[in-house]
């Protein structure tokens, strides 16, 4: 190693927004507040993974890796054991033609390449582990030496002396006046009296959220609230009674200004996000997520202005208590907490520059977690 700090880094996140996204924030914060560090990506070949990068002018070095082989049997999962095989491969090209001083792996399947060939060819790596339970990526690279920065105090899987928490990497979201907010989302501003709630389904959208939407918002408790869906299949804004139906969006800031609380599913970039936006929210975890991540996700952040509701046993009516009891604790008696002076920056700022002292730290050999 030479010099304080890496000069080059090489971020390393694929598979949906949950990975992506901290990834990218990191990224901006690196290019405002350490100039001098040039940084470069990397990902799998999916379109949403495209997607996700193009919204935010970056074009990663891409490898041809599709999924993981883990849990699958059969013919499928012999192709993607090739996937993976050639995903080392190119890796292996990339990292040996960009040469970075350091690569910063943000978990899924897209990081096990660089983690691989990194081990080999002996290319100083951290991990960031987004979820407050260790994913299978995480708990190979704590198994071959790569040191864990955790998302949450907690990282059900890993024991405590092998990752050290910083927080999750979370984007600006700068807030604007409601009209000009209301105007950009295309929907004229609700008027009958009640909270704006935002459904934030996650980088895939959900079905399941869908439904479960439909039905809530026909509850006559709730007939003077309005609510916001993103539905990936709307292609424009689509309005029925009292829920607007918006087209995928990559630039949130509107939907942040005009929402009083949310109801999310449990990925960790979107609750780090609604806590640093000071939202009341309603966390619904998936419950298909891998090993359950998500209801651990939502656990790790459930407090006051943060409920668990459980869509595999209880009832529609408590999922309409339980916002009824966050409008008249956090809205009706403290006022509204869309004041513009809230924003994700603060936070995001904060858990960015934690992320940092990990990977600087380690770089010098100030810091062991073991």
């Amino acid at each position: 190693m030479t010099g304080a700090v890496p000069r080059k880094m090489m971020l390393v996140a694929g598979g949906t927004g949950g990975h992506i996204l901290p990834a990218i924030a990191f990224g901006d914060w690196l290019r405002r507040e350490k100039p001098h560090v040039k940084i470069d990506y990397m990902s799998g070949s999916r379109p949403i993974e495209r997607e996700i990068y193009h919204a935010s002018n970056i074009e990663p070095c891409a490898i041809e890796i599709t999924g993981s082989p883990a849990g699958i049997k059969g013919v499928r999962s012999l192709l993607r054991w090739a996937d993976l095989i050639k995903g080392v491969l190119e890796a292996g090209r990339i990292l040996k033609n960009m040469s970075p001083d350091a690569c910063v792996l943000f978990g899924g399947y897209a990081s096990v390449p660089a983690l691989v060939y990194g081990r080999v060819k002996g290319i100083y790596s951290v991990l960031h582990e987004q979820n407050a339970l260790a994913g299978r990526v995480t708990k190979l690279a704590s198994k071959l030496g790569v040191k864990i920065a955790s998302g949450w105090d907690n990282c059900e899987g890993l024991q405590r002396s092998r990752y050290i928490p910083v927080g999750v990497p979370i984007r600006r979201i700068p807030l604007m006046p409601k009209e000009t907010a209301w105007e950009a989302l295309g929907v004229c501003p609700h008027t009958g009296g009640g909270p704006v709630v935002s459904v934030m389904t996650g980088s895939l959208g959900s079905g399941g959220m869908a439904n479960i939407l439909t039905e809530l918002a026909r509850l006559k408790s709730l007939a003077s609230w309005f609510f916001f869906l993103i539905d990936p299949a709307s292609e424009t804004p689509r309005l029925a009674g009292n829920i607007a139906r918006l087209p995928h969006m990559w630039d949130i800031s509107p939907l942040y200004s005009v929402s009083d609380m949310l109801i999310t599913r449990g990925g960790a970039s979107t609750l780090t996000e609604a806590a640093a936006m000071r939202k009341p929210t309603v966390v619904v975890p998936w419950r298909g997520a891998a090993d359950d991540h998500q209801m651990k996700n939502a656990v790790a952040a459930s407090g006051e202005m943060t409920l668990v509701w459980d869509e595999r046993t209880d009832s529609l009516g408590e999922l309409a208590l339980k916002l009824e009891r966050l409008y008249d604790k956090h809205i009706r008696e403290d006022g509204s907490t869309t004041d513009l002076l809230y924003n994700s920056g603060k936070a995001g700022e904060a858990n960015c520059r934690r992320l940092w002292d990990f990977v600087a730290n380690y770089w010098k050999g100030e810091v062991d977690v073991e």
